[in-house]
């Protein structure tokens, strides 16, 4: 443990970091950009072999390959863009199919894979809810009455998903597909791919939005550290974690709500209610080796409230920080405790 602004952070270490892993000899590039409304940034280490003066070159050929797969995922997954490949979904009738392009496909398995495994509190069918909330694409003046209208009209007693055979997907009535709890955990994963797969690169770090994957060591042999402040206040982390082959993801009410009085309306919706979920997590962070399944996870395990979420992690060994509203101690599942 070490102290930061008289805060004492405690540090996190993946326990398979391989025995003898070398530093990644090398320079040290960076790139920041603008994506799917937030920030995206790469960090990579070019080999110390390859010509330096050509680097503003490569680093160029790579952010470029990496807005061509931005624009992909956003053509293919954005409710924002009109024509895009999940509004038109959106606009089938029941009993109508559409065949999904690729990565769009993965992505709705992977989507439907969560919300099997987690009996529902990750669920892509929350687009109607997520927009009557003020959360989506469409301007809504009063995004709280709205949104309680919503869930006063439309409670969940039964979740289902409609039938994915193959790239067929099957309209269901009632289901409007919303991939933004997972599409931007992928895009980390399928970034992370692009720049890996140029033999200069000898290791990076994607961020996008604050989810993050890493891949092997900076230049001066330190690991890719991400600080976790859980409880809404960026200048005070309190854990520090190395990022060798992990992803990680956070999901908490404090990044977007709605305030009425003393009401908070969170962003993370209970599927059941189709209202903000209030439990007595605010928040929840989540290691997993897919961005991915960690950013459907976070967003689970929030809905799911500490009892659940806590058990959930333990039999899933899913390594997971879990902040409390009370302010009380987070609870670290046991594999997270592994990486104290």
């Amino acid at each position: 443990m070490v102290l930061i602004q008289d805060t004492a952070l405690s540090l996190l270490i993946p326990p398979d970091v391989p025995e003898g892993l070398r530093a990644q000899t090398g320079r040290e590039l960076y790139h920041k950009g603008e994506v799917f409304g937030t920030t995206w940034s790469l960090t990579l280490v070019r080999r110390e072999q390859t010509d330096a003066r050509n680097d503003e070159a490569y680093l160029a050929q790579l952010v470029n390959a990496c807005r061509q797969t931005l624009a992909l995922i956003d053509r293919q997954m954005s409710v924002w863009l009109e024509g895009s490949t999940i509004t038109q979904y959106n606009a089938l009738r029941e009993g109508e199919h559409l065949t999904l392009p690729d990565p769009m496909a993965l992505v709705v398995a992977k989507a439907f894979a969560a919300f099997e495994q987690t009996a529902g509190a990750y669920f892509p069918g929350l687009y109607r809810a997520t927009e009557a909330w003020g959360f989506g694409a469409t301007t809504v003046r009063d995004p709280v009455s709205s949104g309680l209208e919503y869930a006063r009209n439309h409670k969940s007693e039964r979740l289902e998903c409609p039938r994915l055979r193959g790239t067929e997907l099957e309209k269901d009535a009632g289901f409007a597909l919303d991939l933004n709890g997972i599409a931007k955990g992928y895009a980390v994963d399928l970034l992370c791919d692009v720049v890996r797969a140029h033999p200069d690169t000898a290791s990076c770090l994607l961020e996008i939005g604050g989810e993050l994957k890493g891949y092997g060591t900076r230049a001066d042999a330190m690991p890719f550290w991400t600080d976790l402040a859980l409880h809404g206040d960026a200048a005070k982390p309190t854990y520090r974690a190395a990022l060798y082959g992990w992803a990680c993801a956070t999901s908490g009410e404090a990044e977007r709500c709605h305030r009425a009085g003393d009401e908070t309306h969170s962003h993370i919706l209970d599927p059941r209610t189709n209202a903000g979920a209030h439990t007595d997590l605010i928040a929840a962070t989540v290691f997993h080796k897919e961005c991915a399944m960690a950013d459907a996870l976070a967003t689970a395990l929030v809905v799911m409230g500490p009892r659940k979420a806590i058990r959930f992690a333990e039999e899933h060994a899913i390594a997971c920080v879990l902040a409390r509203r009370d302010g009380g101690d987070d609870h670290l599942s046991p594999a997270m405790k592994a990486w104290l």
